[in-house]
């Protein structure tokens, strides 16, 4: 995973706002609590289940796809459920999972492990709903300050992996400029919907800076900047290998000018010269204009 610190995601949700997605599920429950936290801390590396509910009954794995699930993924789920179950053992509940798929209908898996067992989850399908319908939808409301649901918020942030084309990366970026020019959103909520975002842009930008710059924008975190730092720091790099990386670094500025970060604080934070990065912010301008 990128820079951004995992046991952050979701931290700021109020557990109550997780029931938008019993709402979507059509499942009902007193109690929701987000426990993702727990279990990311056990292997964040390997098993890294996306979202870990402890409902009334049961405690439970939401899985985000969109292809459609293998022999790995039936494996990777069984481990996760596995996990939960051990380490979650004196809440005395029954773990289960289901992943919410753009790949395929809404139905039930059994996936054998062995004669004497088989592991038993649930898919549920959002093929039906139309993103476009979605984004509209959330345009307008923002064009006419209109209150924006829950429900529907989270719709958009689920929207890169709804649409049914493969331009999931260019639908991301869609749905983080509209998440960042949403206001008023009540912290919790917003939580909510910028860490599925967060999710959905870790596992789906292949581009590890591209990746790293949309979760600064979702996440208000300074990995960019790290990386910048690992630059600095690499030692006895030849000079065409130098003004390839300080190109680079110029690239990191630019975009985090974009993602409206002050010309002062990128200059202090990266340990540039703010002559520098005013140079680089007035290219943009520039560039804006023509």
């Amino acid at each position: 995973m990128s820079e951004f610190q995992e046991d952050m995601i979701f931290k700021n949700v109020v557990d109550e706002d997780a029931r938008l997605f019993l709402d979507i599920m059509g499942r009902k429950s007193k109690k929701v609590k987000i426990m993702t936290k727990e279990l990311r801390q056990l292997d964040p590396k390997t098993f890294v289940p996306d979202i870990i509910l402890e409902l009334d009954d049961e405690i439970l794995i939401i899985e985000l796809q969109s292809t459609k699930v293998k022999k790995k993924h039936h494996q990777r789920f069984h481990i996760y459920v596995a996990i939960s179950d051990y380490n979650f053992d004196e809440i005395g509940k029954e773990v289960n999972l289901c992943v919410f798929s753009t790949a395929e209908e809404s139905k039930q898996i059994s996936y054998r492990v062995n004669k004497d067992n088989d592991f038993n989850y649930e898919i549920i399908s959002l093929e039906d709903y139309d993103t476009r319908e979605i984004i509209n939808t959330i345009n307008y409301k923002i064009a006419n300050n209109d209150e924006i649901s829950g429900k529907e918020l989270i719709l958009l942030s689920l929207v890169p992996i709804i649409e049914k084309t493969e331009n999931i990366e260019g639908y991301i970026n869609c749905v983080v400029d509209i998440l960042i020019s949403i206001k008023g959103l009540a912290p919790s909520i917003k939580a909510l919907a910028f860490g599925i975002e967060w999710l959905i842009v870790d596992k789906f930008v292949k581009d590890e800076l591209t990746r790293n710059i949309l979760c600064d924008k979702l996440g208000d975190r300074m990995s960019l900047i790290d990386e910048y730092g690992q630059i600095k720091e690499k030692k006895g790099i030849e000079q065409g290998i130098e003004q390839g990386l300080e190109q680079g670094v110029n690239g990191v500025i630019r975009n985090l000018l974009k993602s409206g970060m002050d010309a002062e604080e990128i200059a202090s934070t990266a340990d540039v010269p703010l002559s520098r990065v005013k140079s680089i912010e007035t290219e943009l301008k520039n560039e804006k204009d023509i």
